[in-house]
């Protein structure tokens, strides 16, 4: 299976169902990367009342003394932000038409004059981007691991539209480029495995990146270590070289957050939240991962299967269990404005290699699950998030009424020339992409 070519057919899946920026929170990191693109510190956004430092919204918003407003998420996914739009803001450094996103206008009056803006279709292409470079490492870690061409196809349906991947995959949350950092890390621990000379150097900085992005990444980064322990002794060297290499990049990152002195987020955290939150993200019509991506139910199956690599089960088990246990006890472990599980989409290429693992056992009930996760996620992808009201309730339909609302579509395309352009670049791309396949093909038959 070309992993290619499946990775840009999600790439324009993610443009065609862009929604662009649609949150306070998303466009936090928009406005601190313009405000690093012109040398400042200071974001030019009015919250009105989202900067008060002990909410924990809008990505931790506060005013610095002599600085202005300033945001106290870690830098990861704005500094990434800045890679795309920097040359764009040089061109145009006027404000964003975002006055009508944070007064809480209507989605049809605030989202198009946002879309139109190519700064913010640079922004929303890290979405797209990277749901394509997760699943690309997902399929390549399936070929590493030796399994069938129906096991490689059936995951890679059930990754892409059978879960909310496909919800996300239009978005620029966090979580995106967190999926893609995990799906790679999932790759070189196939490789090492496989190739006793393969550096840990690739893993740590997949890991530092994640970390840069989300902090409490860091706990994720002890079972990729464990794995990484376990494949040393296996091909019975010193594992302190590799250690190092894994370890080395993480405590970079976070010595550099911590000289940065990032405030406090406030006390969201509590286990007795996980009283409701963790049989929440598991089965709540809100937030339920079962609800949202049937496919893990086949999980325990696959581990059963995998239960000879011992490094790689590490992570495969370990992983969601951790983001589990890390969001289960947060105050917003439904992720608030979210269709699904926001908060445990890293953990989605975990459970799809151990669902991989288990189609061939169980190839029917894998299919019927990849159309039950395909007709839930659906309307998630069409509309923007904003249309979800706000509850109280923890176990409250929310997210599932829109079913009543679509066939509303909130497609930023059709709004935006830019998101157009972007998808017309894509397509060129698959284009030339079959071209030099069929050149290559004809090359080997003459």
């Amino acid at each position: 299976m070309d992993a290619g070519r499946v990775a840009l057919a999600v790439l324009v899946l993610g443009v065609v169902t862009s929604r662009g920026v649609t949150t306070v929170d998303e466009l936090v990191h928009l406005c601190r990367a313009v405000a690093w693109s012109r040398g400042e510190a200071s974001l030019l956004l009015d919250p009105g009342d989202l900067w008060v430092p002990t909410r924990n919204v809008a990505g931790g918003l506060f005013y610095d003394d002599g600085e202005g407003l300033r945001a106290s998420s870690p830098p990861g996914l704005s500094a990434l932000t800045f890679l795309l739009i920097a040359p764009l803001v040089w061109l145009d450094d006027s404000p964003l038409a975002s006055e009508g996103l944070v007064r809480g206008d209507p989605i049809e009056v605030a989202l198009p004059r946002l879309s139109r803006d190519p700064r913010v279709v640079a922004f929303s292409m890290i979405g797209p981007i990277s749901a394509a470079l997760a699943v690309f490492f997902l399929l390549l870690t399936l070929r590493a691991l030796e399994l069938s061409l129906r096991a490689q196809r059936t995951t890679a349906a059930a990754f892409v539209i059978g879960s909310p991947m496909l919800v996300y995959a239009g978005t620029c949350w966090t979580q995106l480029p967190l999926t893609a950092a995990l799906s790679y890390a999932l790759y070189r621990v196939c490789v090492r495995e496989q190739r006793s000379g393969s550096s840990a150097a690739g893993l740590g900085l997949a890991l530092a990146w994640m970390v840069a992005i989300r902090i409490e990444c860091g706990l994720l980064a002890l079972f990729f270590g464990v794995a990484t322990w376990q494949t040393e002794h296996r091909w019975r060297r010193s594992p302190s070289r590799s250690m190092l290499r894994l370890v080395l990049p993480v405590a970079l990152v976070v010595i550099v957050l911590a000289s940065i002195g990032l405030p406090a987020r406030g006390d969201g955290y509590r286990l007795s939240t996980m009283a409701v939150g963790l049989p929440g993200l598991l089965i709540s019509p809100r937030a339920g991962l079962l609800v949202y991506a049937p496919f893990v139910l086949l999980a325990p199956v696959g581990w059963l299967a995998l239960s000879a690599r011992r490094p790689l089960l590490w992570p495969l088990i370990g992983v969601p269990l951790c983001c589990l246990l890390i969001y289960a006890g947060w105050f917003d472990w439904h992720a608030s404005l979210a269709y699904g599980p926001r908060f445990l989409l890293p953990a989605l290429p975990c459970l799809a290699v151990a669902f991989a693992a288990a189609v061939d056992r169980t190839p029917r009930v894998a299919i019927v699950l990849v159309v039950v996760g395909l007709v839930v996620s659906l309307p998630g992808a069409l509309v923007a998030h904003g249309r979800i009201r706000e509850s109280d309730s923890s176990f409250d339909f929310a997210p599932l009424s829109l079913f009543a609302t679509w066939p509303a579509i909130d497609w930023a395309i059709l709004e935006s020339s830019g998101f157009a352009v972007a998808l017309l670049l894509a397509a060129l791309a698959g284009v030339v992409w079959e071209a030099r396949g069929f050149r290559e093909a004809s090359t080997t038959r003459g």
